[in-house]
C-alpha cells in the first residue's frame, strides 16, 4: 500500500489482483480452399469441415459447440500472355475461386485443446488463430477485489488515526480503477541463446550453427506492485483481474491561525531630539 502526505492531504492507494480460472474456452481455426469452380471449392471446404466435426464426435471430445464463420468467397485470377504482332501483353483472366472460413470451437475443459488441435491437423486444418478465455461472472471478481481493498483501506486509516492524524475530521474523496488481463495478451516471444563452443572457434574449425527456433511463453502480470493477490498459485494460465482504490484525505489544520493585528504608532521627535508618542484618535 502506498501512503504519502502532501501538505495537509493524505493520499492512500491499495492495489489488488485476482487470478481467475476460465469457465469456458473458444478456439478459432482458419481454413481456406481453392478450386476451379464455385461449386467445387464450396464442396471441398464443407467436406473438410464436416470431416472435422465427425472426428470430434467419433473421438468423443468434450466440445460444447461448433460454429463456422464465413469470411470471404472471391475469384482468383492469373495472367495470360497475348501476342499482337511484335508486341506481347499480359491480361488477367479468371482461374478459379478461393473461399476462407473460421471454425469456432467452444469447450469447457482446457486439456481438450490438444486433442482438438490433433483432430484438426488430421483433416489438414493447421492454423489455430487464437484461444479466448471466458469467465462467466466478471462482476463477482471485481466485487471480491473491491471488498478486499476496502478492508485494507480501513485498516490503514485506523493505523494513521493511532498515529494522531485527525482522519475522522478530514474531507475525503475516493477513486477506483479496474482492468482484466487475458492470457492471449501475456505471451512473450522467446529464443534460445545457445552458441557454438569456444574450442571450435579457436581451432578454426568450420561449424554449422543449429537453427534456434523462436517460441512463446506465458508471462503473467508481475505481483510486485500489488498489495493483495488472490489465488497466486496456478498452472493453467488464468484471467488476471486487477482493482485499484485511491483515497484522498484533506486533514484539518494542525494549528489554528490567529488574526494578526496591525499596530500603528505615531512618534513625534522634538527639536531637542526627544521621542514622544502621539495619541491619535
Amino acid at each position: 500500500m502506498r501512503a504519502t502526505v502532501q501538505g495537509n492531504v493524505l493520499l492512500l492507494e491499495v492495489n489488488t489482483m485476482m487470478n481467475a480460472q476460465a469457465d469456458s474456452y473458444l478456439a478459432i481455426f482458419h481454413i481456406s480452399q481453392v478450386g476451379q469452380t464455385a461449386e467445387e471449392v464450396d464442396s471441398l471446404i464443407n467436406e473438410r469441415i464436416g470431416a472435422l466435426e465427425a472426428r470430434l464426435k467419433k473421438e468423443r471430445l468434450e466440445v460444447d459447440d461448433v460454429f463456422v464463420d464465413m469470411l470471404s468467397f472471391v475469384p482468383v485470377f492469373e495472367y495470360e500472355t497475348i501476342r499482337k504482332g511484335w508486341s506481347k501483353y499480359y491480361q488477367e483472366i479468371p482461374a478459379g475461386f478461393e473461399i476462407q472460413k473460421n471454425i469456432h470451437i467452444r469447450f469447457s475443459n482446457a486439456k481438450v485443446l490438444d486433442k482438438i488441435v490433433t483432430a484438426a491437423a488430421k483433416e489438414e486444418i493447421y492454423d489455430l488463430v487464437k484461444v479466448d478465455y471466458i469467465v462467466q461472472d466478471q462482476g463477482a471478481c471485481y466485487d471480491t477485489l473491491r471488498t478486499v481493498a476496502l478492508r485494507a483501506m480501513e485498516k490503514k486509516l485506523a493505523a494513521f488515526t493511532k498515529l494522531g492524524l485527525k482522519i475522522e475530521e478530514s474531507h475525503r474523496t475516493a477513486g477506483e480503477q479496474s482492468n482484466a488481463h487475458f492470457p492471449l495478451e501475456r505471451y512473450t516471444a522467446y529464443q534460445a541463446h545457445s552458441t557454438m563452443s569456444l574450442n571450435s572457434k579457436r581451432k578454426g574449425q568450420q561449424v554449422n550453427d543449429v537453427r534456434k527456433p523462436s517460441t512463446l511463453f506465458y508471462n503473467k502480470v508481475p505481483y510486485s506492485r500489488f498489495d493483495i493477490v488472490l489465488h497466486p498459485e496456478f498452472t493453467e494460465p488464468p484471467v488476471q483481474y486487477t482493482y485499484n482504490l485511491t483515497l484522498s484525505c484533506q486533514l484539518p489544520e494542525g494549528f489554528q491561525k490567529k488574526e494578526a493585528k496591525q499596530l500603528v504608532k505615531y512618534i513625534w521627535i522634538t527639536d531637542k531630539g526627544d521621542m514622544r508618542e502621539m495619541q491619535v484618535p
